[in-house]
């Protein structure tokens, strides 16, 4: 998972760390402590909402090859 995160721009690591969707407040917030795992290839971070501390999730698909 570190690899794969490792192999995303530090700009596109920030937009995707400030755009998860939180089910409480119901809106795009930024994911704090998160961790990473790989699943079916794809990166899914876990975490928690920067405001009310609810678990979020971002998955961020792999490039498939043609």
């Amino acid at each position: 998972a570190a690899a794969l995160w490792r192999d995303i721009p530090t700009w596109a690591q920030a937009r995707v760390l400030a755009n998860v969707f939180c089910s409480r407040c119901g809106h795009a917030t930024t994911i704090i402590d998160f961790r990473g795992e790989v699943v079916s290839g794809d990166l899914l971070l876990t975490g928690a909402c920067q405001v009310c501390g609810t678990t979020v999730r971002r998955l961020i698909e792999s490039e498939s090859e043609p």
